[in-house]
Protein backbone atom coordinates (compact mmCIF):
# COMPACT_ATOMS: atom_id res chain seq x y z
CA UNK A 1 0.00 0.00 0.00
CA UNK A 2 2.85 2.23 0.92
CA UNK A 3 4.68 1.85 -2.61
CA UNK A 4 1.32 2.46 -4.19
CA UNK A 5 1.07 5.91 -2.89
CA UNK A 6 4.68 6.59 -3.39
CA UNK A 7 4.48 5.62 -7.00
CA UNK A 8 1.31 7.96 -7.19
CA UNK A 9 2.75 10.86 -5.63
CA UNK A 10 6.00 10.29 -7.67
CA UNK A 11 3.37 10.38 -10.93
CA UNK A 12 1.72 13.42 -9.64
CA UNK A 13 5.46 15.69 -9.30
CA UNK A 14 6.60 14.09 -12.55
CA UNK A 15 3.33 15.47 -14.28
CA UNK A 16 3.79 18.64 -12.60
CA UNK A 17 7.59 19.50 -13.29
CA UNK A 18 6.61 18.25 -16.54
CA UNK A 19 3.66 21.36 -17.12
CA UNK A 20 5.69 23.87 -15.48
CA UNK A 21 8.73 23.09 -18.16
CA UNK A 22 6.24 22.98 -20.74
CA UNK A 23 4.58 26.49 -19.93
CA UNK A 24 8.29 28.34 -18.99
CA UNK A 25 8.99 26.90 -22.89
CA UNK A 26 5.78 28.29 -24.26
CA UNK A 27 6.14 31.78 -22.19
CA UNK A 28 9.90 31.78 -23.55
CA UNK A 29 8.74 31.63 -26.91
CA UNK A 30 6.15 33.93 -27.04
CA UNK A 31 8.28 36.24 -25.00
CA UNK A 32 10.77 35.95 -28.23
CA UNK A 33 7.73 36.64 -30.35
CA UNK A 34 6.66 39.56 -28.64
CA UNK A 35 10.13 41.17 -29.07
CA UNK A 36 10.48 40.89 -32.75
CA UNK A 37 7.19 41.00 -34.08
CA UNK A 38 7.27 44.63 -35.80
CA UNK A 39 10.86 44.58 -37.03
CA UNK A 40 10.74 40.40 -38.09
CA UNK A 41 6.87 39.46 -38.57
CA UNK A 42 7.62 36.31 -40.26
CA UNK A 43 9.85 34.69 -37.37
CA UNK A 44 7.43 35.88 -34.48
CA UNK A 45 4.75 33.72 -36.55
CA UNK A 46 6.95 30.75 -36.85
CA UNK A 47 7.55 31.61 -33.00
CA UNK A 48 3.93 31.78 -31.68
CA UNK A 49 3.14 29.20 -34.48
CA UNK A 50 5.38 26.59 -32.23
CA UNK A 51 3.33 26.72 -29.28
CA UNK A 52 1.76 23.84 -28.31
CA UNK A 53 -1.31 24.33 -26.18
CA UNK A 54 -1.60 27.76 -25.86
CA UNK A 55 -5.00 27.55 -24.05
CA UNK A 56 -2.93 26.11 -21.27
CA UNK A 57 -0.83 29.03 -20.82
CA UNK A 58 -2.05 31.30 -17.51
CA UNK A 59 -4.49 33.45 -18.63
CA UNK A 60 -2.48 36.84 -19.51
CA UNK A 61 -0.14 34.72 -21.29
CA UNK A 62 -2.64 33.70 -23.27
CA UNK A 63 -4.19 36.89 -23.85
CA UNK A 64 -0.74 38.07 -24.77
CA UNK A 65 -0.49 35.30 -27.06
CA UNK A 66 -3.57 36.15 -29.01
CA UNK A 67 -2.31 39.50 -29.37
CA UNK A 68 0.92 38.35 -31.18
CA UNK A 69 -0.37 35.85 -33.04
CA UNK A 70 -2.94 38.48 -34.73
CA UNK A 71 -0.32 40.97 -34.77
CA UNK A 72 1.64 38.91 -36.82
CA UNK A 73 -0.60 37.85 -39.79
CA UNK A 74 -1.38 41.10 -39.96
CA UNK A 75 2.48 42.71 -40.49
CA UNK A 76 2.71 39.77 -42.54
CA UNK A 77 -0.14 40.47 -44.52
CA UNK A 78 -1.98 37.15 -43.66
CA UNK A 79 -5.76 36.81 -43.83
CA UNK A 80 -7.09 38.19 -39.61
CA UNK A 81 -10.59 38.59 -41.09
CA UNK A 82 -11.95 35.72 -38.23
CA UNK A 83 -9.42 36.66 -35.76
CA UNK A 84 -12.21 38.38 -33.95
CA UNK A 85 -10.73 36.99 -30.67
CA UNK A 86 -8.44 39.59 -30.80
CA UNK A 87 -11.72 41.59 -28.73
CA UNK A 88 -11.19 39.34 -25.91
CA UNK A 89 -7.81 40.30 -25.52
CA UNK A 90 -8.71 43.92 -25.45
CA UNK A 91 -11.38 43.79 -23.18
CA UNK A 92 -8.88 41.79 -21.01
CA UNK A 93 -6.23 44.31 -20.96
CA UNK A 94 -8.80 47.24 -20.61
CA UNK A 95 -10.00 45.95 -17.67
CA UNK A 96 -6.95 45.01 -16.02
CA UNK A 97 -5.65 48.78 -16.71
CA UNK A 98 -2.54 47.39 -19.03
CA UNK A 99 -1.97 50.19 -21.36
CA UNK A 100 1.00 48.65 -23.32
CA UNK A 101 -1.12 45.43 -24.06
CA UNK A 102 -3.99 47.42 -24.30
CA UNK A 103 -2.39 49.89 -27.47
CA UNK A 104 -1.48 46.32 -29.51
CA UNK A 105 -4.79 44.46 -28.55
CA UNK A 106 -6.36 47.80 -29.57
CA UNK A 107 -3.99 48.85 -32.91
CA UNK A 108 -4.56 44.95 -34.15
CA UNK A 109 -8.70 45.07 -33.04
CA UNK A 110 -8.89 48.20 -35.79
CA UNK A 111 -7.44 46.32 -38.17
CA UNK A 112 -9.61 42.95 -37.75
CA UNK A 113 -12.50 45.39 -38.14
CA UNK A 114 -11.10 47.52 -40.75
CA UNK A 115 -10.64 44.66 -43.17
CA UNK A 116 -14.27 43.25 -42.36
CA UNK A 117 -15.24 46.79 -43.21
CA UNK A 118 -16.61 47.96 -40.18
CA UNK A 119 -14.77 51.15 -40.58
CA UNK A 120 -16.74 52.49 -37.59
CA UNK A 121 -15.75 49.99 -35.02
CA UNK A 122 -12.22 50.47 -36.18
CA UNK A 123 -11.87 54.25 -36.21
CA UNK A 124 -13.10 53.55 -32.29
CA UNK A 125 -10.26 50.53 -31.94
CA UNK A 126 -8.07 52.53 -33.05
CA UNK A 127 -8.37 56.00 -30.77
CA UNK A 128 -8.59 53.60 -27.92
CA UNK A 129 -5.08 52.14 -29.09
CA UNK A 130 -3.47 56.16 -29.68
CA UNK A 131 -4.65 56.43 -26.14
CA UNK A 132 -3.02 53.51 -24.55
CA UNK A 133 -0.13 53.60 -26.54
CA UNK A 134 0.36 57.45 -25.40
CA UNK A 135 -0.49 56.09 -22.00
CA UNK A 136 2.28 53.40 -22.12
CA UNK A 137 5.45 56.04 -24.17
CA UNK A 138 5.14 53.33 -27.02
CA UNK A 139 5.18 56.73 -29.53
CA UNK A 140 5.69 54.54 -32.52
CA UNK A 141 2.47 52.87 -32.21
CA UNK A 142 0.65 56.31 -31.19
CA UNK A 143 1.91 57.48 -34.12
CA UNK A 144 0.61 54.04 -36.22
CA UNK A 145 -2.20 54.12 -35.02
CA UNK A 146 -3.23 58.33 -35.81
CA UNK A 147 -1.93 57.58 -39.18
CA UNK A 148 -4.55 55.24 -39.61
CA UNK A 149 -7.43 57.13 -37.69
CA UNK A 150 -6.31 60.00 -40.59
CA UNK A 151 -6.43 57.48 -43.45
CA UNK A 152 -9.97 56.30 -42.37
CA UNK A 153 -11.22 59.80 -42.22
CA UNK A 154 -9.28 60.44 -45.71
CA UNK A 155 -10.76 57.54 -47.47
CA UNK A 156 -14.47 58.80 -46.05
CA UNK A 157 -13.49 62.81 -47.20
CA UNK A 158 -13.79 64.00 -43.60
CA UNK A 159 -10.36 65.99 -44.46
CA UNK A 160 -10.15 68.35 -41.92
CA UNK A 161 -10.16 65.12 -39.18
CA UNK A 162 -7.65 63.41 -40.97
CA UNK A 163 -5.33 66.06 -41.11
CA UNK A 164 -5.52 66.90 -37.63
CA UNK A 165 -4.76 63.03 -36.92
CA UNK A 166 -2.21 62.46 -39.73
CA UNK A 167 -0.19 65.61 -37.45
CA UNK A 168 -0.28 63.83 -34.13
CA UNK A 169 0.83 60.75 -35.97
CA UNK A 170 3.29 63.56 -37.15
CA UNK A 171 4.21 64.63 -33.43
CA UNK A 172 4.67 60.86 -32.31
CA UNK A 173 7.04 59.61 -34.81
CA UNK A 174 9.25 62.92 -34.58
CA UNK A 175 9.99 61.62 -31.32
CA UNK A 176 10.98 57.75 -32.73
CA UNK A 177 14.58 57.59 -34.43
CA UNK A 178 15.56 55.96 -37.27
CA UNK A 179 11.83 55.75 -38.89
CA UNK A 180 12.17 58.07 -41.91
CA UNK A 181 9.84 56.18 -44.08
CA UNK A 182 7.25 56.47 -41.56
CA UNK A 183 7.47 60.40 -41.66
CA UNK A 184 7.79 60.26 -45.67
CA UNK A 185 4.43 58.84 -45.57
CA UNK A 186 2.71 60.73 -43.24
CA UNK A 187 4.04 64.11 -45.12
CA UNK A 188 2.80 62.70 -48.24
CA UNK A 189 -0.62 62.11 -46.65
CA UNK A 190 -1.00 65.59 -44.90
CA UNK A 191 -0.08 67.03 -48.60
CA UNK A 192 -2.92 64.89 -50.19
CA UNK A 193 -5.35 65.88 -47.11
CA UNK A 194 -4.78 69.17 -48.12
CA UNK A 195 -4.73 68.86 -51.79
CA UNK A 196 -7.99 66.65 -52.26
CA UNK A 197 -9.85 69.60 -50.05
CA UNK A 198 -8.08 72.51 -52.78
CA UNK A 199 -5.62 74.02 -49.82
CA UNK A 200 -3.27 73.74 -52.49
CA UNK A 201 -0.11 75.90 -50.92
CA UNK A 202 -0.46 73.55 -47.99
CA UNK A 203 0.04 70.75 -49.63
CA UNK A 204 2.90 71.90 -51.89
CA UNK A 205 4.77 72.91 -48.75
CA UNK A 206 4.02 69.21 -47.11
CA UNK A 207 4.72 67.40 -50.67
CA UNK A 208 7.91 69.89 -50.76
CA UNK A 209 8.87 68.33 -47.32
CA UNK A 210 8.35 65.11 -48.39
CA UNK A 211 10.83 65.61 -51.54
CA UNK A 212 13.65 67.26 -49.43
CA UNK A 213 13.46 64.32 -46.95
CA UNK A 214 13.41 61.88 -49.75
CA UNK A 215 16.52 63.30 -50.58
CA UNK A 216 18.09 63.94 -48.00
CA UNK A 217 17.77 60.00 -46.96
CA UNK A 218 18.62 58.97 -50.80
CA UNK A 219 15.08 57.56 -51.52
CA UNK A 220 14.25 57.83 -55.21
CA UNK A 221 11.26 56.12 -54.82
CA UNK A 222 9.39 58.52 -52.93
CA UNK A 223 11.54 61.41 -54.84
CA UNK A 224 9.60 60.10 -57.65
CA UNK A 225 6.08 60.33 -55.60
CA UNK A 226 7.06 63.64 -54.49
CA UNK A 227 7.75 64.78 -57.71
CA UNK A 228 4.52 63.20 -59.01
CA UNK A 229 2.41 64.60 -56.22
CA UNK A 230 3.82 67.95 -56.97
CA UNK A 231 2.94 68.03 -60.45
CA UNK A 232 -0.57 66.98 -59.29
CA UNK A 233 -0.67 69.98 -56.74
CA UNK A 234 0.84 72.54 -59.60
CA UNK A 235 -2.47 71.34 -62.16
CA UNK A 236 -4.53 72.75 -58.69
CA UNK A 237 -2.61 76.10 -58.74
CA UNK A 238 -3.58 76.07 -61.96
CA UNK A 239 0.38 76.20 -63.39
CA UNK A 240 -0.31 73.56 -66.07
CA UNK A 241 3.45 74.03 -67.30
CA UNK A 242 5.09 73.50 -64.30
CA UNK A 243 3.11 70.49 -63.53
CA UNK A 244 3.87 68.71 -66.89
CA UNK A 245 7.43 69.42 -66.00
CA UNK A 246 6.97 67.92 -62.73
CA UNK A 247 4.86 64.61 -64.09
CA UNK A 248 7.48 64.33 -66.92
CA UNK A 249 10.50 64.58 -64.25
CA UNK A 250 9.09 61.91 -62.52
CA UNK A 251 8.21 59.79 -65.08
CA UNK A 252 11.48 60.14 -66.72
CA UNK A 253 12.94 57.98 -63.46
CA UNK A 254 11.37 54.63 -64.85
CA UNK A 255 10.71 53.76 -61.33
CA UNK A 256 7.13 54.43 -60.54
CA UNK A 257 4.56 51.07 -60.30
CA UNK A 258 1.98 50.60 -62.96
CA UNK A 259 -0.68 52.40 -61.03
CA UNK A 260 1.45 55.80 -59.92
CA UNK A 261 1.81 55.66 -63.75
CA UNK A 262 -1.84 55.54 -64.79
CA UNK A 263 -2.64 58.39 -61.90
CA UNK A 264 0.26 60.74 -63.73
CA UNK A 265 -1.15 59.94 -67.36
CA UNK A 266 -4.24 61.18 -65.94
CA UNK A 267 -2.69 64.63 -64.50
CA UNK A 268 -1.09 65.20 -67.74
CA UNK A 269 -4.64 64.10 -69.79
CA UNK A 270 -6.35 66.89 -67.39
CA UNK A 271 -3.14 69.32 -67.70
CA UNK A 272 -3.27 69.11 -71.55
CA UNK A 273 -6.93 69.50 -71.55
CA UNK A 274 -6.21 72.94 -69.87
CA UNK A 275 -3.89 73.64 -72.10
CA UNK A 276 -5.96 72.78 -75.09
CA UNK A 277 -3.01 71.04 -76.42
CA UNK A 278 -5.36 68.47 -78.00
CA UNK A 279 -2.20 66.39 -80.00
CA UNK A 280 -0.31 66.36 -76.57
CA UNK A 281 -3.49 64.82 -75.17
CA UNK A 282 -4.24 62.53 -77.44
CA UNK A 283 -1.04 60.18 -76.03
CA UNK A 284 -2.71 60.62 -72.39
CA UNK A 285 -6.14 59.75 -73.16
CA UNK A 286 -5.41 56.84 -75.12
CA UNK A 287 -3.20 55.55 -72.11
CA UNK A 288 -5.53 56.10 -69.80
CA UNK A 289 -8.39 54.70 -71.57
CA UNK A 290 -6.30 51.69 -72.06
CA UNK A 291 -6.00 51.27 -68.30
CA UNK A 292 -9.22 52.22 -67.60
CA UNK A 293 -10.45 48.35 -66.76
CA UNK A 294 -7.35 47.99 -64.13
CA UNK A 295 -8.47 50.86 -62.04
CA UNK A 296 -10.25 49.61 -59.00
CA UNK A 297 -10.31 52.92 -57.06
CA UNK A 298 -13.58 54.57 -57.51
CA UNK A 299 -12.59 58.36 -57.09
CA UNK A 300 -9.67 57.78 -59.68
CA UNK A 301 -12.67 56.49 -62.34
CA UNK A 302 -15.06 59.28 -61.49
CA UNK A 303 -11.61 61.65 -62.63
CA UNK A 304 -11.00 59.33 -65.83
CA UNK A 305 -14.67 60.13 -67.08
CA UNK A 306 -14.08 63.78 -66.39
CA UNK A 307 -11.06 64.06 -67.89
CA UNK A 308 -12.48 61.81 -71.22
CA UNK A 309 -15.20 63.54 -71.22
CA UNK A 310 -13.39 67.13 -71.88
CA UNK A 311 -11.37 65.91 -74.14
CA UNK A 312 -13.31 64.31 -76.51
CA UNK A 313 -15.68 67.83 -75.95
CA UNK A 314 -12.18 69.49 -77.34
CA UNK A 315 -12.07 67.27 -80.04
CA UNK A 316 -15.32 67.56 -81.44
CA UNK A 317 -16.44 64.43 -80.60
CA UNK A 318 -19.85 65.10 -78.27
CA UNK A 319 -21.15 61.66 -78.53
CA UNK A 320 -18.39 60.11 -76.44
CA UNK A 321 -18.16 63.29 -74.79
CA UNK A 322 -22.12 62.36 -73.42
CA UNK A 323 -20.80 59.27 -73.31
CA UNK A 324 -18.07 59.82 -70.14
CA UNK A 325 -20.07 62.21 -68.70
CA UNK A 326 -22.98 59.99 -67.56
CA UNK A 327 -20.66 57.64 -66.25
CA UNK A 328 -19.20 60.56 -64.06
CA UNK A 329 -22.70 60.61 -62.74
CA UNK A 330 -23.28 57.51 -62.04
CA UNK A 331 -20.03 57.06 -59.93
CA UNK A 332 -20.50 60.33 -58.04
CA UNK A 333 -24.13 59.14 -56.80
CA UNK A 334 -22.32 56.01 -56.08
CA UNK A 335 -19.30 57.41 -54.30
CA UNK A 336 -22.17 59.72 -51.79
CA UNK A 337 -24.21 56.52 -51.49
CA UNK A 338 -20.94 54.58 -49.76
CA UNK A 339 -19.93 57.33 -47.60
CA UNK A 340 -20.22 56.09 -44.20
CA UNK A 341 -19.71 59.50 -42.67
CA UNK A 342 -22.45 60.01 -39.97
CA UNK A 343 -21.41 56.55 -38.64
CA UNK A 344 -17.71 57.79 -38.25
CA UNK A 345 -18.48 60.76 -36.01
CA UNK A 346 -20.88 58.55 -33.78
CA UNK A 347 -17.52 56.57 -33.60
CA UNK A 348 -15.54 59.61 -32.59
CA UNK A 349 -18.22 60.96 -30.58
CA UNK A 350 -18.61 57.26 -28.65
CA UNK A 351 -14.56 56.77 -27.87
CA UNK A 352 -14.50 60.43 -26.37
CA UNK A 353 -17.74 59.33 -24.10
CA UNK A 354 -16.54 56.01 -23.24
CA UNK A 355 -13.29 57.86 -22.09
CA UNK A 356 -14.66 60.36 -20.38
CA UNK A 357 -16.35 57.77 -18.47
CA UNK A 358 -13.83 55.95 -17.74
CA UNK A 359 -12.21 59.27 -16.53
CA UNK A 360 -15.09 59.37 -14.09
CA UNK A 361 -15.08 56.26 -13.02
CA UNK A 362 -11.59 56.67 -11.91
CA UNK A 363 -12.54 59.86 -10.22
CA UNK A 364 -15.50 57.95 -8.10
CA UNK A 365 -13.12 55.38 -7.20
CA UNK A 366 -10.43 57.64 -6.28
CA UNK A 367 -13.28 59.72 -3.80
CA UNK A 368 -14.70 56.40 -2.48
CA UNK A 369 -11.15 54.71 -1.10
CA UNK A 370 -10.37 58.55 -0.11
CA UNK A 371 -14.01 58.83 1.81
CA UNK A 372 -13.22 55.36 3.12
CA UNK A 373 -9.81 56.45 4.48
CA UNK A 374 -11.52 59.09 6.10
CA UNK A 375 -14.08 57.21 7.42
CA UNK A 376 -11.40 54.94 9.26
CA UNK A 377 -8.93 57.70 10.27
CA UNK A 378 -12.00 59.59 11.29
CA UNK A 379 -13.59 56.08 13.23
CA UNK A 380 -10.16 55.72 14.61
CA UNK A 381 -9.66 59.18 16.16
CA UNK A 382 -13.18 58.54 17.80
CA UNK A 383 -11.98 55.35 19.15
CA UNK A 384 -8.62 56.59 20.58
CA UNK A 385 -10.10 59.45 22.07
CA UNK A 386 -12.62 57.35 24.02
CA UNK A 387 -10.61 54.86 25.02
CA UNK A 388 -8.02 57.85 26.37
CA UNK A 389 -10.99 59.57 27.85
CA UNK A 390 -11.89 56.11 29.71
CA UNK A 391 -8.26 55.46 30.63
CA UNK A 392 -8.00 58.83 32.15
CA UNK A 393 -11.30 59.09 34.25
CA UNK A 394 -9.52 55.47 35.23
CA UNK A 395 -6.43 57.12 35.79
CA UNK A 396 -8.03 60.36 38.06
CA UNK A 397 -9.83 57.47 39.91
CA UNK A 398 -6.98 55.74 40.67
CA UNK A 399 -5.07 58.56 41.67
CA UNK A 400 -7.81 59.61 43.96
CA UNK A 401 -8.06 56.72 45.78
CA UNK A 402 -4.30 56.69 46.19
CA UNK A 403 -4.57 60.36 47.81
CA UNK A 404 -7.46 59.01 49.86
CA UNK A 405 -5.27 55.95 51.07
CA UNK A 406 -2.02 58.58 51.49
CA UNK A 407 -4.75 60.92 53.86
CA UNK A 408 -5.93 57.85 55.90
CA UNK A 409 -2.08 56.43 56.65
CA UNK A 410 -0.85 60.10 57.39
CA UNK A 411 -4.31 60.12 59.79
CA UNK A 412 -3.01 57.10 61.55
CA UNK A 413 0.73 58.09 61.76
CA UNK A 414 -0.02 61.56 63.29
CA UNK A 415 -2.58 59.60 65.90
CA UNK A 416 0.09 57.25 66.36
CA UNK A 417 2.68 59.76 67.22
CA UNK A 418 0.25 61.41 69.79
CA UNK A 419 -0.13 58.29 71.42
CA UNK A 420 3.40 57.60 71.27
CA UNK A 421 4.03 60.74 72.63
CA UNK A 422 1.04 60.64 75.46
CA UNK A 423 2.62 56.85 76.45
CA UNK A 424 6.53 58.72 76.56
CA UNK A 425 4.73 61.30 78.54
CA UNK A 426 3.44 58.56 80.44
CA UNK A 427 6.37 56.25 81.59
CA UNK A 428 8.71 59.41 82.15
CA UNK A 429 6.04 60.50 84.80
CA UNK A 430 5.91 56.64 86.42
CA UNK A 431 9.92 57.12 86.06
CA UNK A 432 9.97 60.49 88.26
CA UNK A 433 7.62 58.44 90.50
CA UNK A 434 10.16 55.80 91.18
CA UNK A 435 12.92 58.02 91.72
CA UNK A 436 11.08 60.23 94.60
CA UNK A 437 9.96 57.00 96.71
CA UNK A 438 13.74 55.63 96.46
CA UNK A 439 15.28 59.14 97.59
CA UNK A 440 12.79 58.83 100.68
Amino acid sequence: MRVTSNFILLLITTIILFSCKENNHSTELLNKAQAILETNPDQALRLVDSIENPKNLEKDAYMKYIVTYVGAKKETKADITTDTIIFEAQNYFSKKGDFPNLALASYYGGWVYYENNKLPKSLEAFMHGAYAADKSNNYLLAGRSFNNIGYIYFEQEILDSAIVNYKKALFYYDRVENIDQRKLKTLTNIGRSYEDCNKFDSAYFYFNKALDKSIEINNEEYQSFSLQNLGIVCYGLKDYDKAIEYLESALAMNITNEVESRKMHLVLLKSNNKKQDSKSAKKYADLVTASLPEVNYIHTIKEIYAALADYYQQIGDYKEALHYRDLEKEVTQQIKEDTEVAALLGADKNFHLTLKRQQIDQYKAQVCFWLIVGGVVFISILILSAFLFKLHKKDKKEIELQAQKYDNIKSQLISMGIESKAKEAEIASMLADEEDDEDE
